[in-house]
């Protein structure tokens, strides 16, 4: 896991030359923003408005050209649910789970423990190598 927010110059620029990137500002914000240290999920909608809500502003062009880099060259996982992209922070194959009432995606383990009210078959347990999304929605 990743975290940048206190990354040196050599760090941060060793992810930008990854990418194949010239540094900029907007893309440190970037970087910084999602790779705080922390496993998250995220869409491009609510990555957006975590920027707009700290004084950045990025187009949707710039935002998804970059999360589709950073996605291409290992750093996040993209997960496509419904036409939509998700991405995750934790790259390492794992079960997720697509709450459809949310818009929100979960790690299998989180979501187990955040809705005991919905049992889950326990087989699931035994995937923790297999990339896998899981649509829940209520009838």
């Amino acid at each position: 896991m990743l975290n940048l927010q206190k990354a040196n110059k050599y760090e941060i620029d060793s992810i930008l030359q990854d990418c194949g990137w010239r540094q900029t500002k907007q893309r440190i914000v970037l970087l910084k923003a999602i790779f705080d240290g922390k496993n998250k999920h995220f869409c491009i909608n609510s990555i957006e408005q975590n920027l707009k809500d700290t004084g950045s502003f990025f187009s949707y062009t710039t935002l998804f050209e970059n999360l589709n880099t950073l996605s291409s060259k290992g750093f996040l996982k993209r997960i496509t649910i419904d036409k939509q992209y998700f991405y995750d922070t934790n790259t390492s194959d794992h079960i997720h789970v697509f709450n459809e009432d949310e818009n929100q995606i979960y790690d299998y383990s989180d979501y187990k423990k955040l809705h005991t009210d919905l049992p889950l078959p326990a087989c699931l347990d035994l995937l923790k190598e297999y990339s896998l999304v899981i649509n829940l929605k209520k009838k």
